[in-house]
């Protein structure tokens, strides 16, 4: 199992880090023994490695192992019976506010005098935190860096302001004797912290010439389309309801009907281009239905269809 996705940890991961010789990243750091102390200059240290995790990625410190060019080099224990569980939690929470979820797993090498601490860090929603010395720190290049004052402000955007998602497209099909009718939907998931009340959703086909019709269900909800071009067409579909954190709903259901004689113009090079709009911020996906590929990105989107 991933070392990161583990839920307990005993001395053969320990082990397995430094014989891999895992090196420190943005998510991975080794500290020797005499990282715990109970100075304050060492105890406001320990805050500021921590809070940088939570404040970034998150991640996984190991207090206990020494390391040598970011490379771990064996083991270097703690005596448990000084620096305790309780005692490395209790500096842990001078950081302000207080880290949800984050654990600690106490490891022996043979008994509580040669002890190794595997602290797990959540990329945390509550961020920033701020370490004992009131600044505010970022993981970055394998240490702990002060960060600016606009990353700062972008850190409380976390819970400010909602992050909604594409999370799949759905065009699906059904027979006439003369005419192929789609539907269009595309899931759409709020992975933010804060309710979103404001979005909208528009989808972009860009072999429209050969639609026969465009229309939508149900006829209350405020979908809209407009051509662009002669062979672009944009479908909109607006926010209905609010979405709330980890909330998933289904949005667009346009039917697109195409002539049989027609269809087989119409799916090549067919690509469904969507943005998803909200304050602060978009979303950009495109799925090609021939391969059911999906590409994420304005920038390689933009790539596939200039090459069309």
């Amino acid at each position: 199992m991933d070392l990161y996705q583990k839920d307990n940890y005993i001395i053969d991961d320990i082990e397995n880090l430094i014989n891999n010789e895992v090196e420190e990243n943005v998510h991975l750091d080794y500290k020797a023994s005499g990282a715990l102390d109970k100075e304050d200059k060492k105890r406001t240290e320990i805050t500021k490695d921590v809070s940088a995790f939570a404040n970034s990625d998150g991640g996984i410190i190991v207090y206990g192992v020494s390391e040598e060019d970011h490379r771990p080099k064996g083991f270097s224990p703690i005596d448990g019976r000084i620096y305790t569980k309780e005692w490395l939690e209790n500096v842990i929470q001078l950081i302000q506010p207080r880290i949800d979820n984050l654990k600690i797993y106490p490891v022996r090498i043979n008994d509580l005098e040669q002890s190794i601490y595997v602290v797990k860090i959540p990329r945390s929603g509550n961020a920033p935190h701020m370490a004992r010395d009131k600044r505010y720190y970022k993981r970055f290049n394998f240490k702990s860096e002060p960060m600016e004052d606009y990353e700062v402000k972008d850190l409380y955007n976390r819970t400010s302001i909602p992050k909604l998602e594409i999370t799949g497209c759905l065009f699906s099909h059904r027979e006439t004797d003369t005419e192929i009718e789609y539907e269009l939907v595309a899931g759409i998931a709020n992975n933010g912290n804060h309710v979103c009340e404001s979005y909208k959703l528009n989808f972009y086909i860009n072999t429209a010439t050969y639609c026969n019709k465009i229309s939508y269900k149900p006829l209350e909800v405020k979908n809209s389309f407009t051509i662009i071009g002669k062979n672009r067409l944009k479908l909109s579909s607006p926010s209905q309801e609010p979405i709330y954190p980890n909330e998933q709903l289904d949005m667009g259901h346009f039917e697109i009907t195409v002539k049989k004689e027609n269809n087989a113009l119409f799916l090549n090079g067919l690509i469904i281009d969507m943005i998803l709009f909200y304050p602060g911020g978009n979303y950009d996906l495109a799925y090609i239905p021939s391969t059911k590929e999906f590409i994420e990105g304005r920038e390689n989107i933009n790539k596939v269809l200039d090459n069309i």
